[in-house]
C-alpha cells in the first residue's frame, strides 16, 4: 500500500493544534523517512524537535538540510539553517565554523572573519592552543587578499607540525607580496620558506635571487650554500662576494673556478668584483683576478691576462703571488720584455720580504742576461748581504771576472739553436756596445752605463765604466784580476790604492770607481774613492766638490764644508762649474750659520755671474742678518 503523504501531513497538523507535540513529530518522521529530500517537511520536523526540547535531533535535521543547500549553492538558505542551530546551541563550534565558511562563500568576509575569530577566542580561553591554531589556518584560507591572515596561517601550520604546508604557504605569500611590490615582506616570506625547506636548492636559489634583486647581498649569502648556486653565474658571483665581504676568503676563492666555468660574462664580472674589494682585501681581490687570468690563459689571451696582472700590481706593487703569476703568464705567452720586467719586480719584492734565497736566484739570472745593469748587480749584492755571505763584493768581483760566471736560463731561446747563436749573442754585447771584445760567454759581456746622474757629476764617455771594465783595466795595469785573488773586490781596490800612491794617473781610476759606487748606491765606498781621487790636483775640483755634496746629503756638515772649500781652492774646469760650486758652498755655509763667509761667497758670485739663481735675495737676507736689521 502506497504511503499517503497528504493524509499524514494533515494528521500531523491536527495533532499539533491539539497540543499533542509528540504525535505530530511521529507523523512528520513518517513523511521525512518516506521522502528524505522533502526539505520543507524536514525543516518542520526540526522545528518540532526544537519545541519539544529534543535539541540534538533538531540540530541533526537542520544540519542535514543546511549541508544540502550549501552543496547546491543556496548559501543564504544554508546560513539561515546554521543560524537556527546556533540559536538552539550557542556553543556549537562545528556549526559556527560551518557558518563562517558559508559566509565566506557568499563573499561576506567580515562576517566570516568575525565568526572564525569568535571560535579562536573561545578555544584560546580554554587553553586549546592547537584548536586555536587550526582556526587561524582557516582564517588564512578564506580571503586571499588578507596577506596578514595568510602569514599567521603559515606560522600556525608550522606550530601544528605541518611543515610542508607551512612552507608552501610562505612561498605563495612571497609571490603575492612580490607582485604587489611589497619587497621587504616578500623577502621575509622567502626566508621563512627557506628555513622550513633548507635542503631545497631550487628554493634557496629563488630566495637568493629575490635577495639580490632587493639589494640584500648579505641576506642572499644564507641561501647560497651547498648546491644552491648551481651553475648560475649571478648566484655564484653573489656567493663569492658575500663570502669575501664576510671575511670567508677561502670559501670565496673555492667558488671562482666554478664561476669562470659558468661562461658568459662571468670573467668580466669576476674582474669587477676583484677591483671592488681590492681596497678592503687585496688577498681576496687577487683571488678574483687570478681566476680571471686563468680563464684568459685558457683561451690563449695572454695579453689580456698580463694586462690584468699588471693593473693589479700597479695598485699592490710588491704582491709576490701576483708577480709569480705574471712571470708564469709571460713565459707561457712568449712576452719576453714584460717577463724580464716582472722578474725585476719579483726580485725586489723578495728582497723587501726578506726572502733572500729566492731573490738571489732571480738576481743571478738578471745579471747573467744584462751584466752591464748596475741595478741587477745591486739586487744580487743585497741578496748576498741578507744571506750573510762573507765578503759579498769579493763574490761579485769573482763572478764578473769570469772565474765563476753568471749563467742565465732563457725560456725564450730554442735550445736546439743555442750552440749556433750563443757566440753571436756573446759578441754583440749590450745595446750600444757592438763590436767591443768580450769574454767567451754572455755572462762576461760588458757595457758602459751612464755614470754621473743626479748623485754624481757627469762624466765623459771615456770615463764611463762598470765593475767588469774596472777589473779589465786593472789587468792591463799588471794586476791579475782574472786570477783567483784573496779578498776579492777589497784586495783589488787595495792594490789600486797602493798603485795610485806611486802613480798619480791612477787617481783617475779612483774617480771612475767613485762614479761606479755612486751609481750602485755604495756611498761609503764612494767617499773613500773620492778622497783618494782628490789628492790629484788634476781631479781635485771634481772629486772634492762631488765629495762635499755627497757628505752634505749625508748630513755631515763639517766634513762637507771642508771638501767644498778644498774644491773651491782648485781651478774649475769652466765658469759654470765654478759658479755652481760657489753657490753650493755658500748655501752650506748659510745652513751652518756662518753668515759672514756665506755673504762673502754670494757677493763674489754676484760679481762674477750677476743675478745667478736666487743670489740677490740671499745677499739681501744675509745682509739684514749681518747688520741686525
Amino acid at each position: 500500500m502506497a504511503f499517503d503523504r497528504e493524509t499524514t501531513l494533515k494528521k500531523a497538523e491536527k495533532l499539533l493544534r491539539q497540543g499533542r507535540l509528540e504525535g505530530a513529530i511521529a507523523e512528520y518522521i513518517k513523511v521525512v523517512e518516506d521522502q528524505p529530500s522533502d526539505w520543507n517537511s524536514a525543516n518542520a520536523l526540526g522545528d518540532l524537535y526544537a519545541r519539544a526540547g529534543q535539541t540534538d535531533k533538531a540540530v541533526s535535521q537542520f544540519s542535514r538540510i543546511a549541508e544540502h543547500f550549501s552543496r547546491e549553492g543556496f548559501y543564504q538558505k544554508a546560513a539561515a539553517l546554521l543560524k537556527k542551530i546556533l540559536k538552539i546551541n550557542r556553543d556549537d563550534e562545528v556549526t559556527e565554523i560551518r557558518l563562517a565558511e558559508v559566509s565566506a562563500l557568499q563573499g561576506l568576509m567580515a562576517d566570516a572573519k568575525a565568526q572564525f575569530t569568535t571560535v579562536a577566542a573561545r578555544r584560546r580561553a580554554r587553553g586549546d592552543r592547537r584548536g586555536e591554531a587550526e582556526i587561524v589556518v582557516r582564517l588564512g584560507e578564506i580571503d586571499p587578499a588578507d596577506l596578514d591572515a595568510r602569514r599567521k596561517a603559515a606560522r600556525a601550520l608550522e606550530d601544528l607540525g605541518r611543515i610542508d604546508e607551512a612552507a608552501v604557504r610562505h612561498k605563495a605569500l612571497h609571490d603575492d607580496l612580490a607582485e604587489k611590490g611589497r619587497s621587504p615582506e616578500a623577502l621575509e616570506a622567502l626566508r621563512e620558506f627557506s628555513r622550513l625547506r633548507p635542503s631545497d636548492p631550487d628554493a634557496r636559489g629563488a630566495l637568493a635571487r629575490a635577495a639580490l634583486e632587493a639589494g640584500d647581498v648579505e641576506g642572499a649569502r644564507t641561501f647560497l650554500g651547498g648546491d644552491a648556486s648551481g651553475d648560475d653565474p649571478a648566484l655564484l658571483l653573489a656567493l663569492a662576494e658575500a663570502n669575501i665581504r664576510s671575511g670567508n676568503v677561502a670559501a670565496a676563492i673555492e667558488l671562482l673556478p666554478r664561476l669562470v666555468a659558468a661562461g658568459g660574462d662571468a670573467r668580466d664580472k669576476l674582474v669587477e668584483l676583484g677591483w671592488a674589494v681590492l681596497p678592503q682585501d687585496p688577498v681576496a681581490a687577487f683571488g678574483c683576478i687570478d681566476a680571471a687570468v686563468d680563464a684568459a690563459v685558457g683561451v690563449s689571451e695572454f695579453e689580456k691576462a698580463t694586462a690584468l696582472l699588471e693593473r693589479f700590481l700597479d695598485q699592490v706593487p710588491r704582491h709576490i703571488p701576483a708577480l709569480l703569476k705574471l712571470v708564469e703568464v709571460c713565459v707561457d705567452g712568449g712576452l719576453e720584455s714584460r717577463m724580464y720586467a716582472a722578474q725585476e719586480s719579483l726580485t725586489d719584492a723578495y728582497l723587501d720580504a726578506g726572502q733572500a734565497a729566492e731573490a738571489r736566484v732571480i738576481a743571478e739570472d738578471l745579471v747573467a742576461r744584462e751584466p752591464w745593469e748596475q741595478a741587477h748587480i745591486e739586487r744580487f749584492r743585497r741578496a748576498l748581504v741578507m744571506l750573510r755571505v762573507p765578503h759579498p763584493d769579493d763574490e761579485i768581483a769573482e763572478r764578473l771576472s769570469g772565474q765563476t760566471p753568471f749563467l742565465a736560463t732563457d725560456p725564450f731561446v730554442d735550445l736546439s739553436e743555442a750552440s749556433s747563436t750563443g757566440a753571436e749573442a756573446a759578441a754583440e754585447g749590450p745595446p750600444g756596445a757592438a763590436g767591443e771584445p768580450t769574454g767567451g760567454s754572455i755572462s762576461e759581456k760588458t757595457a758602459e752605463p751612464a755614470i754621473g746622474r743626479q748623485s754624481a757629476p757627469a762624466a765623459s764617455p771615456g770615463d764611463e765604466i762598470d765593475l767588469t771594465s774596472v777589473l779589465g783595466n786593472l789587468e792591463a795595469a799588471g794586476t791579475a784580476a782574472r786570477q783567483p785573488q784573496e779578498g776579492g773586490l777589497d784586495s783589488v781596490f787595495k792594490r789600486l790604492r797602493e798603485t795610485a800612491q806611486g802613480d798619480v794617473d791612477y787617481s783617475a781610476q779612483y774617480m771612475t770607481l767613485a762614479r761606479t759606487y755612486l751609481e750602485m748606491g755604495m756611498m761609503d765606498e764612494a767617499v773613500n774613492a773620492l778622497k783618494t781621487a782628490a789628492q790629484s790636483p788634476r781631479l781635485r775640483f771634481e772629486a772634492a766638490s762631488t765629495l762635499g755634496r755627497l757628505l752634505l746629503a749625508q748630513g755631515d756638515g763639517p766634513q762637507a764644508l771642508h771638501w767644498l772649500e778644498r774644491a773651491n781652492e782648485a781651478p774649475a774646469p769652466d765658469a759654470d762649474a765654478g759658479w755652481a760650486l760657489l753657490y753650493d758652498f755658500g748655501v752650506a755655509l748659510d745652513e751652518a750659520g756662518d753668515t759672514p763667509r756665506a755673504l762673502a761667497l754670494f757677493l763674489e758670485l754676484q760679481a762674477d755671474a750677476g743675478d745667478y739663481r736666487d743670489v740677490p735675495s740671499r745677499i739681501a737676507r744675509l745682509t739684514r742678518v749681518q747688520t741686525g736689521g
